[in-house]
């Protein structure tokens, strides 16, 4: 018989027994739409805001600056996009990032390229590695957002963000 590992956690991981645990009152019972106003709504937007507390208290910031999303590709979309807006208002249409990001990343750039933004893909070293350097060289007056995969998926390369 042949044996098989599963290695693609960064993907899809099977939830652990803890996570489930915790999450079946919000499966089952606390199931409501939060922005609802009935009595299981108030307790699904209760519960909601406490999540974020927890993570806030963590991460040492406020609530509001968390956010829940259905996974990486929405959360990316949501990052480049939303400081692409900002940035935008500001002036800066410029985004700083590499060839060798995710499709989630690379699609939405082309995106915002059609929206009339400028971006730069830097290309890494046969390691796999983008340096400062070619950070700090892209850099503009314009440039609104630096995005940098910390962990490539493919190839393992970790990016030495310090």
């Amino acid at each position: 018989m042949k044996q098989f590992i599963y290695a693609d956690n960064a993907a899809t991981t099977k939830m652990s027994d803890v996570a489930v645990k915790a999450m079946l009152p919000y499966l089952q019972e606390i199931y409501a739409n939060a922005s609802s106003v009935h009595l299981l709504g108030q307790r699904s937007a209760a519960a909601l805001f406490s999540a974020r507390q927890q993570v806030a208290q963590v991460l040492n910031c406020a609530p509001k600056e968390v956010f829940f999303t259905s996974g990486g590709s929405e959360a990316d979309n949501q990052a480049l996009i939303s400081a692409a807006a900002l940035g935008k208002k500001q002036g800066k249409c410029h985004i700083v990032s590499t060839a060798m990001e995710h499709h989630a990343i690379l699609h939405t750039l082309e995106a915002l390229q059609a929206e009339g933004f400028t971006v730069t893909l830097l290309r890494p070293q046969a390691d796999g590695i983008v340096t400062a350097t070619q950070v700090a060289e892209a850099i503009t007056d314009t440039t609104c957002l630096v995005s940098v995969m910390y962990a490539n998926n493919e190839t393992g390369a970790i990016q030495p963000i310090r």
